[in-house]
């Protein structure tokens, strides 16, 4: 529904510009609830297209069988006839009675809705309705869906503002009887449509039914949580550590990279094990209306087929397996950014045997200051929603428990910036020794490769000469310290092993639900591969000075960075200065990176 409303067109422009404009010559359409298919004539071959205007290649294909018919199906009504090159037909393709939300009776299979040149998948010519009901006719297809042409008499412009405006009085009892009796037409002879579209000149509007609205809003709030269809990525991350790629056979692209995810699906399920009385379902992207089923046609891997034939949640999880590696992802609920990193490396290798060229912009996106995700984007989940998911999903993933051997002393973890360590951060290490009677051992996670732009990172020379020279003013307090490589619950313990065991991990504020979801996930999904101590715990703690000690570097203040910070990192404020200045630009040929001691 990306179209201005007529509603909206009076909201900014006034009832009396769009009573002007529907005073006009228009041309009003009714809206389909149905798929949209595209193709064109070029370089002598007929090239089908989705409604994003995505080739319907092979993989595509695969995963839904629906547009199989229409590729057999269209090029024999077209039949002999000679298509220009370079234009691009959009028809409503219904394969089913109800493709979406709207069952339809009465609509031909295809529709020819319109006509375009396209430069770059923009449309720069668009072909009026009369030239498009020829089409319609050479091509035996059904015409477009216009259901009015002309002026509208005042009474018609009065009904339509005022239904859009939501001032109707109800003259009729659905907008498809409304529009019957007004517009003297209607195309799917439906008693419910999604709406109609008012073409004046360039300019379109549309107003969409009340019936229309609460049907799609029932379909969006029937849409299940995809918990389940991230932990199963998150599973498959995990096998993938030890998967070795075979000798491939295939020829094409598409077929190659089938033959790849064919053989990880086939060897996943034999290490794996897998309940066939899970429900396929939670495993399917939130959707509505008709959504195919898995097209065999060219799975070549038979072990796989046997899988896929053997239950309804194999099928699913191939699905999931066969679009999952095809792009790169983005961290999204349960995956966070470590995770998504590490399944993307996995989708560039694949990309690579496949010598399939990907968009590369989630790569090249600005990380967060400290390498991890500072919020979940859909939600933060509470401890019982984590729970919920995963005594679920427990049914269909039962990992081998493992048995980890745990450190010997037990200690609290401070995982928190330095960006500088303040005397704040001191008071809360204080308050972690006090409360739970261990030692604290500082963690940071490296600035390597969080991208200089327009936010300054200390180098991690200077993060570890902190974390060192705070150690050695405390030593009993802090024994040890730590330089992460991403925000790892796993990367910690395998630091901390054999010498200590990690009673409780304590972040700065915001990063307390990154490591909650790690820990739910290798020790509920994954049967127990950290094995925690049964009393861990995660907590967070407020960095109070963060802000006013970052600007003492900012604005050069020497003594403002003495009063926020501990005696033992005064020290490093010269070389802070020094790379903030170097950052800033004021100093470029003529800094020389600090050499700092090598941290064993």
């Amino acid at each position: 529904m990306g179209l201005n409303t007529l509603a909206t067109l009076i909201q900014k422009r006034g009832k009396d510009y769009a009573n002007k404009s529907l005073d006009k010559e228009v041309i009003i359409t009714e809206k389909l609830d149905v798929f949209r298919i595209m193709f064109e004539q070029k370089d002598n071959q007929l090239k089908f297209y989705k409604s994003d205007n995505t080739e319907i290649d092979i993989i595509t294909r695969t995963l839904d069988n629906i547009w199989e018919s229409a590729l057999i199906e269209i090029p024999t009504i077209i039949g002999n006839t000679k298509l220009p090159e370079g234009i691009r037909f959009g028809v409503a393709y219904t394969p089913v009675e109800r493709p979406l939300r709207i069952p339809y009776t009465n609509l031909p299979r295809y529709i020819l809705t319109d006509m375009s040149k396209r430069k770059n998948n923009k449309v720069v010519e668009s072909y009026d309705y009369k030239e498009i009901t020829e089409w319609a006719g050479l091509l035996c297809m059904g015409r477009p869906p216009v259901i009015f042409e002309g002026k509208l008499n005042e009474e018609q412009k009065r009904l339509l503002i005022a239904y859009d405006t939501k001032q109707y009085d109800g003259e009729c009892d659905t907008f498809s009887e409304m529009v019957t009796k007004t517009l003297k037409s209607s195309y799917s002879k439906e008693d419910i449509i999604e709406g109609i579209v008012i073409k004046e000149g360039k300019n379109l509007y549309q107003i969409i039914s009340y019936e229309f609205d609460l049907l799609n809003e029932s379909h969006k709030n029937a849409i299940s949580s995809r918990d389940f269809y991230d932990i199963v990525l998150l599973s498959i991350n995990d096998f993938m550590e030890n998967y070795k790629f075979p000798k491939l056979v295939s020829e094409s692209t598409d077929e190659t990279y089938i033959e790849i995810v064919s053989d990880i699906f086939e060897k996943y399920c034999k290490t794996e094990k897998i309940s066939k009385s899970f429900e396929p379902g939670y495993l399917e992207s939130p959707q509505f209306g008709h959504s195919g089923n898995l097209n065999k046609r060219f799975i070549k891997n038979k072990q796989a087929l046997k899988y896929i034939e053997s239950s309804k949640i194999y099928e699913a999880l191939y699905r999931v397996f066969l679009s999952s590696f095809r792009k790169y992802k983005k961290p999204y609920g349960l995956l966070t950014e470590s995770v998504v990193d590490k399944f993307n490396s996995f989708v560039g290798i694949i990309a690579d045997k496949t010598n399939e060229k990907l968009e590369l912009t989630i790569l090249n996106e600005k990380l967060s200051d400290n390498i991890t995700v500072k919020a979940l984007k859909r939600r933060i989940p509470n401890d019982i929603d984590n729970m919920r998911v995963i005594a679920s999903v427990q049914r269909a993933f039962n990992p081998p428990q493992y048995n980890i051997p745990q450190g010997e002393k037990r200690v609290a973890i401070y995982l928190t910036s330095f960006k500088p360590f303040t005397s704040a951060q001191m008071t809360n290490i204080e308050q972690i020794h006090n409360k739970w009677n261990v030692p604290v051992l500082l963690a940071a996670v490296s600035n390597e490769n969080v991208l200089k732009g327009n936010d300054f990172h200390l180098s991690d020379g200077v993060i570890l000469s902190q974390m060192k020279s705070l150690s050695n003013f405390n030593k009993s307090l802090i024994p040890s310290y730590m330089m992460l490589n991403t925000w790892s619950l796993r990367e910690i313990f395998q630091f901390c092993r054999p010498h200590y065991e990690p009673l409780l991990v304590i972040t700065d504020t915001g990063k307390k639900s990154e490591m909650v979801l790690q820990l739910f996930y290798e020790e509920e999904i994954m049967g127990g591969k950290i094995n925690v101590l049964d009393e861990f715990n995660i907590g967070e703690m407020l960095n109070k000075e963060a802000i006013s000690a970052y600007r003492s570097i900012e604005d050069g203040n020497g003594v403002y960075f003495m009063e926020q910070t501990p005696k033992s990192i005064h020290s490093f404020y010269d070389n802070m200065i020094n790379e903030f200045r170097s950052w800033e630009g004021a100093v470029l040929d003529q800094f020389e990176p600090t050499k700092y001691p090598e941290i064993k």
